[in-house]
């Protein structure tokens, strides 16, 4: 039996730390190694074993790493690698022992690897400069799918991790965002184009090729079929519809994408503050920027009664309030307000949150200082009403702070053929490009309602971070994605 994480010793927390740095260290010379000896064609290794016994050395080298792969994942494989570490972390220990021999396995054949010392082919030149770049980019691929899998389980990172700090190892839901909305089986498949992309073909590298292809295209079989116990009818959905390995549409599941689709809230409301849905870190990411281009025009938060607009699972609302706000939230899906009630409580943040639109705010009049409304105004129903009611809940002088998106070109693709349809950064559906408000279009509506506008700035991702997600903050250009401010009444 397995010890809850709360009686863990400090001694085995130490003891899961060193597995932890072990696994990594591993792992990163791993890849590091099959990187360089693929890019040589397999023609640079360290194996000696002379011919015909290097037939027979390289054939065991390449079956072991397939063999075991697929056994370690097994119901029995998995028990066995929970006896690898002390029996009270051994279970919670699992994936980062399982990574340790995946790598030691990736390490052992890319390094002892005997070269027949036959040479077909070598690229020079530009093809030389354009298979290098494949090279590259099938590794990318390979990264981007690692993470959209969950970056510390496929690392070995989340055992133990879970264990240093004295808790139970916490699994991501079974992967459908990024490349995995294309195919089931984006890993595989940039393993597979990293087997034949290489600058250098040679004996080897074909009989490694076809071998690791084979396995990209069988073993993921024995995966799908724990997937099917595990996740069940969930799975079953996402299979119907997801292609196996290549992103070739199936005849009669092809379906209209719903737009502005803001069921989203409630179907990831469970997952706002886990980190583990790209999208919803991309919108923990962007209050920073919010904040910064906030910041300047309120001055002090403190003691100042906010209305978070649209708060969804309270990520500006819990911001605000530690910056000493009298913060309210409002947004319609009950999933996210139940989740924002719930996280705010155990921060120990007071935020009276609610259910409620835009276009009818049960609230009285004049009772708020500042009105903020990020992500919001290009999603409503009626814009006219919703600034209306902003307009009566406001106190006289009081600010409307914004941010939304442009109505162009630029900003359509930007945002739905690039953003929900080809990366995914958001799922597919979430905007309606008729609903985008051109900047001009949102000062007249708000002059009319007796606004002061304010300076728009432009506003945008900037940057990736370690996962690949982007960063925020300001832009040179408001042709995508702005923010603003207006007056109720008075001077800006």
């Amino acid at each position: 039996m397995t010890t809850p994480a709360s009686h863990t010793p400090v001694r085995l927390r130490g003891l899961a730390v060193a597995y932890g740095l072990a696994c990594h260290v591993l792992f990163i010379t791993g890849v590091g190694a099959m990187i360089a000896a693929m890019y040589f064609g397999m023609s640079q290794s360290l194996g000696r074993v002379p011919a015909p016994w290097s037939f027979v050395a390289n054939a065991l080298l390449l079956i072991q790493f397939p063999l075991a792969h697929t056994f370690l994942l097994s119901a029995k494989g998995l028990s066995w690698l929970g006896h690898l570490a002390p029996r009270r972390i051994g279970s919670r220990l699992t994936t980062t022992t399982y990574a340790t021999i995946a790598s030691i396995q990736v390490l052992l054949l890319f390094t002892f690897w005997s070269p027949s010392g036959v040479i077909w082919w070598r690229a020079e030149g530009a093809v030389l400069i354009v298979l290098s770049c494949l090279y590259a980019v099938a590794w990318l691929l390979l990264l981007k799918a690692i993470v959209d899998a969950g970056f510390a389980l496929q690392t070995g990172l989340l055992g133990w991790w879970a264990v240093a700090r004295n808790r139970a190892p916490r699994f991501p839901p079974m992967p459908k965002t990024g490349l995995f909305r294309l195919i089931r089986q984006p890993i595989y498949v940039a393993f597979a184009l990293t087997l034949w992309t290489v600058p250098t073909w040679t004996p080897d590298q074909l009989a490694l090729s076809l071998t690791l292809t084979a396995y990209c295209l069988i073993g993921p079989l024995f995966k799908e079929a724990r997937f099917a116990k595990r996740f069940g009818a969930e799975f079953r959905a996402y299979q119907a519809h997801v292609p196996y390995w290549l992103p070739w549409p199936r005849p009669g599941v092809s379906r209209p994408v719903p737009r502005n689709d803001l069921s989203i809230y409630d179907t990831y409301a469970d997952d706002w503050w886990s980190g583990r849905v790209r999208w919803l870190r991309a919108l923990h990411n962007m209050v920073p920027a919010r904040l910064a281009g906030f910041d300047p025009i309120v001055g002090d938060w403190t003691g100042k009664r906010v209305l978070d607009l649209g708060c969804g699972g309270g990520f500006m609302a819990e911001a605000l309030a530690r910056r000493g706000a009298l913060v309210s939230g409002i947004d319609p899906s009950p999933g996210a307000i139940d989740i924002a009630w719930k996280h705010a409580e155990t921060s120990g943040l007071a935020i009276a949150y609610a259910v409620g639109t835009g276009e009818s705010l049960n609230l009285a009049d004049r009772s708020f200082d500042i009105v903020l409304c990020v992500d919001v105004l290009e999603h409503v129903e009626d814009l006219d009403r919703v600034i209306a009611e902003i307009g009566r809940v406001l106190k006289p002088g009081g600010l409307f702070l914004f941010d939304t998106i442009n109505r162009n070109g630029l900003a359509t693709l930007v945002m739905i053929t690039f953003g929900e349809n080809i990366l995914k950064l958001l799922p597919p559906g979430t905007h309606d490009p008729a609903r985008f408000i051109t900047p001009d279009e949102l000062h007249r509506k708000l002059t009319a309602a007796g606004f002061t506008v304010g300076r728009f700035a432009g506003f945008g991702p900037r940057r990736v971070n370690w996962r690949l997600d982007p960063v925020f903050g300001r832009l040179p250009t408001l042709a995508v994605q702005y923010m603003g401010d207006a007056r109720l009444g008075g001077k800006i």
